[in-house]
């Protein structure tokens, strides 16, 4: 695997992303590398991969037992303080535009999950999004001088 991800890396940076391509180990066509030819790549390649924090993790912990070290891999990567963003899949049922200027909408929304709660959201983005469609929302609750509580929206992804 981390050959893999080595040679990927290498390669988009040697021949850029529109030149990856999936090759099935079925394919018999394929023209494997010379021995020499992948010592070349190992030697050319060997500053992409070993400066991860992986290497220094593995490193610092190699007297715990594997499921030891899962548990500190997780504790080590846990994010200590709390989120205070929503995140919600809703339905954009309409738009009532509130300020329109300088390449952005201002816009107000109500949207309903899918398991049928309502939502005010407020948001400000460079094109409207489309009705009568589902979106991922992620937001804070605040409240609204006019409109009361609202979800204000920091990003909204059409749901796939």
């Amino acid at each position: 695997m981390i050959e893999s991800f080595k040679y990927l890396a290498h390669h988009i940076r040697t021949c850029g992303e529109d030149s990856i391509r999936v090759i099935s180990e079925d394919v018999e066509d394929y023209v494997d590398q010379l021995h020499g030819e992948y010592n070349d790549f190992l030697e050319e390649t060997k500053h992409i991969f070993p400066h991860s924090k992986d290497w220094q993790f593995l490193d610092q912990w190699k007297m715990l037992k594997v499921e030891e070290m899962k548990e500190k891999w997780v504790e080590e990567n846990r994010i200590s303080h709390p989120d205070d963003r929503i995140k919600i899949t809703a339905f954009l049922e309409h738009i009532h535009i509130l300020k329109e200027g300088a390449g952005h909408y201002l816009f107000h929304s109500h949207v309903t999950c899918e398991k049928e709660n309502t939502w005010n959201i407020l948001a400000s983005m460079r094109e409207l999004p489309l009705l009568q469609h589902s979106y991922i929302i992620i937001g804070e609750r605040q409240e609204h001088p006019e409109l009361g509580e609202v979800l204000t929206v920091h990003k909204m992804l059409p749901a796939s």
